[in-house]
């Protein structure tokens, strides 16, 4: 499976940002990602940000507690 995202220059002068997010599909897993690492930087006042890089995506077959499912992980650099 591909998973195919925008990737830009990094903003000047930010703070990079990490998120991480679950989903049943890895969409939804990278989109959890990013909507976690943009509510950590709108806290502290930072509301315009880029993803940074390529975003993780794992699947998971055998959980004991949410079965199969899939991971994901992102950098952001936001001001």
């Amino acid at each position: 499976m591909a998973l195919l995202a925008s990737v830009t220059p990094a903003l000047a002068s930010s703070a990079l940002y990490c998120g991480g997010g679950y989903g049943p599909t890895a969409e939804i897993a990278v989109r959890s990602a990013i909507d976690d690492a943009r509510n950590s930087a709108s806290g502290e006042g930072l509301f315009r940000c880029e993803l940074v890089g390529e975003p993780f995506v794992a699947e998971i077959f055998d959980d004991p507690y949410r079965g199969h499912f899939f991971s994901a992980g992102v950098n952001m650099a936001c001001e």
